[in-house]
């Protein structure tokens, strides 16, 4: 085998995409959703230094706000209040088809250069429905997700809207890696949790040479839906 392909094929820890609605909707629980993403961020800088993290922030306004991109995880700041304001409304199509291009990218010029490819963890957590939405369709976003799931991606989606479920067949995400949450602040906290029990598990996995399966992210449970 070549070097070029010793390179492809071995990984350099793991990048943790978050995409997080900061649509109006999420306003009564900002402060809740800011706590609970902060004590997400610490377990995970507890659990190594083997993970790079990006924080996309969507709405109408701007449907790709980057708060962070590939920082490592140690150097990777907490929400604010002034980092996190909800306003305008939900265009998901266009966050989650920009965001997956951006990751897609930055894959592609690290084996350009001859650098380890990363694991990807990509988390979208949002409390409604797409409704504005320019760029990208539903298919085209699908298709992403569905490719991108076959190079070994591991997707994971998080939703408080009334039908989570039904939102993320849609979209193509498997059961095993969606969670349903309500929006009040306990909900919240138990949706972070259950996140970060889930990505550390998956990361454990990685060290340890485990396979996992994309629809396993939640095996360590789902602990939002607990009261629902």
């Amino acid at each position: 085998m070549s070097e070029n392909n010793n390179n492809q094929n071995r990984t350099a820890g793991t990048h943790i995409v978050v995409l997080l609605d900061r649509s109006g909707s999420m306003a009564s629980i900002a402060t809740d959703v800011i706590g609970g993403f902060n004590t997400y961020l610490q377990e995970q800088r507890s659990n190594g230094t083997d993970a790079r993290m990006s924080i996309v922030l969507f709405d109408s306004q701007d449907p790709q706000e980057t708060i962070v991109w590939g920082a490592p995880i140690s150097e990777t700041l907490p929400l604010t209040e002034r980092t996190f304001v909800p306003r305008a409304s939900t265009p998901l199509l266009d966050a989650t088809g920009l965001t997956i291009g951006r990751t897609m990218v930055e894959q592609q010029s690290r084996a350009a250069t001859g650098l380890a490819t990363e694991d990807i963890i990509f988390v979208t957590i949002t409390d409604g429905m797409e409704n504005c939405s320019r760029e990208f369709t539903l298919e085209k976003v699908r298709k992403l997700i569905a490719d991108r799931t076959t190079d070994g991606w591991q997707f994971v989606y998080l939703s408080a809207g009334l039908d989570a479920y039904g939102d993320a067949h849609q979209f193509g995400y498997e059961d095993g890696a969606s969670q349903a949450w309500r929006s009040d602040g306990d909900n919240s906290r138990r949706m972070f949790d259950s996140l970060s029990k889930g990505t550390s598990n998956l990361r454990e996995k990685k060290r340890r040479g485990m396979m996992s399966m994309p629809s396993e992210f939640f095996e360590t449970g789902k602990d939002a839906e607990d009261n629902l």
